[in-house]
């Protein structure tokens, strides 16, 4: 049987070493994609970025269930102690949210079970959680008289304000004017929160899941903030529980994104010397690195894995840890702590402006102030509500989303924030 001169030629080149190298290396190249649409799937900024599931609940499924275990022990009868879950009277950490009945989803119970789950004794005592109910007839929500919040929250209230102020209040939720609303639940939060004397103020929304250990880790890093040695006293608006990897792309502030033709070029021009230095130094490899071997990994194989590299995306290669500025890229009120000194001014900024965005007005106030923005991470917190309370697009509530959150292992949270409060024995923030 004759072989086709076509077909020779194929082999002939087939036993080249550079096509075995380019052989080689695409094998490994597809098996590393593969690998890459397995692991960073959940990374909005990646190639391998897949939305079809990323939206599932995965660990706030497990913090949902454990929070409505915890509410429905102390919803019975013959529930525990309250005392051992509430706030000693002098506070670190005041903790304050507004609720608002909701169409259709509800999740401030879950909200609140999370918060409360798993809490250390230390911890809760820590904690004053105040609770207002902002409508206006506070028996259309679901959870207003429930047993478990008079057990298990310091404080649960509706609105403390004159006749006037009051129908002011019923004329702009009639007209849904939220803008204006959201700005005067938010200084109402603050102010209540002031009078308790807590250092640090914790303004929440009502449509989140907590991380186990979310508050250890929250006064360690408020310990870092005003004790470590690279204390920020003073310069600091708030500390961010919550952010959405939306916001951390790659973007031209960073170097190697910047210059990427550069990075290429590196890549390409180190490969290149060294192979020719293993050439030389190495004469036995001459055979095999002959000019057409190196330039296929020089011009093909190095180029391919760097893209493969800024394909990841740049959250997924240096993801976030401890406590971070975040001045341009932080996102929504889902979860922020303010130092105490800092609220009167922050109070008086949302009076003037009155009305807006409550976020964007925390910003300017920053900005105009030059007050630095941080971040804990990773998250302690998940946004889980898709179903906005102020009438906003779905498309948008699913942005404010934090994606690798959904990753968290339960049983290593759980174990670590065992550990962190054992190890807080001796420290200001647990005693």
């Amino acid at each position: 049987m004759r072989i086709s001169r076509p077909w020779l030629q194929i082999q002939r080149l087939l036993k080249e070493p550079a096509a075995k190298v380019l052989f080689v290396a695409g094998f490994v190249y597809l098996l590393t994609f593969q690998l890459c649409r397995i692991h960073f799937w959940r990374d909005p900024h990646s190639a391998f970025f897949d939305i079809r599931n990323v939206f599932e609940w995965k660990y706030s499924l497990v913090r949902e269930h454990e929070a409505n275990h915890f509410i429905s022990f102390y919803s019975a009868p013959s529930g525990g102690d309250p005392r051992a879950v509430l706030s000693d009277g002098a506070p670190l950490m005041c903790a304050t949210l507004a609720t608002v009945k909701r169409s259709k989803d509800d999740y401030f119970a879950a909200a609140m079970g999370s918060m409360l789950s798993n809490l250390d004794h230390r911890e809760r005592r820590a904690l004053y959680l105040s609770v207002l109910f902002a409508n206006t007839d506070p028996t259309q929500h679901p959870s207003w008289g429930q047993k478990w919040l008079e057990r298990v929250v310091d404080s649960v209230s509706t609105y403390n304000v004159s006749a006037e102020e009051f129908r002011y209040l019923q004329k702009l939720e009639e007209e849904r004017n939220f803008y204006e609303k959201g700005v005067y639940d938010y200084i109402y939060l603050l102010n209540e929160c002031l009078e308790t004397g807590a250092p640090y103020i914790l303004v929440l929304e009502d449509d989140v899941i907590f991380a186990d250990g979310w508050l250890v880790k929250t006064l360690n890093g408020l310990y870092t903030l005003s004790h470590g040695p690279t204390a920020r006293n003073g310069s600091w608006i708030y500390l961010r529980l919550f952010f959405t990897e939306t916001s951390l792309a790659w973007s031209t502030s960073d170097f190697w994104y910047r210059n990427m033709l550069l990075a290429f070029g590196l890549v390409t021009g180190s490969g290149y010397a060294l192979l020719l230095a293993v050439r030389r130094y190495w004469p036995s490899t001459r055979g095999f690195l002959n000019n057409w071997t190196v330039a296929a990994i020089c011009l093909v194989v190095a180029p391919a894995f760097t893209g493969l590299v800024y394909m990841i995306g740049k959250y997924s290669l240096f993801p976030l840890q401890g406590v971070v500025e975040m001045n341009g890229h932080g996102c929504c009120t889902q979860g922020l702590v303010f130092p105490r000194e800092q609220v009167p001014a922050l109070v008086a900024r949302l009076q003037e402006k009155k009305s807006g965005q409550t976020d964007s007005l925390i910003e300017e106030y920053a900005i105009d102030s030059g007050l630095t923005r941080l971040a804990l991470a990773p998250q302690q917190l998940q946004h889980v509500g898709l179903q906005s309370s102020r009438d906003n697009l779905e498309i948008n509530t699913q942005s404010t989303w934090a994606f690798w959150f959904e990753e968290n292992d339960a049983s290593e949270l759980n174990t670590e924030h065992k550990r962190l409060v054992a190890a807080s024995d001796d420290d200001w923030h647990l005693v």
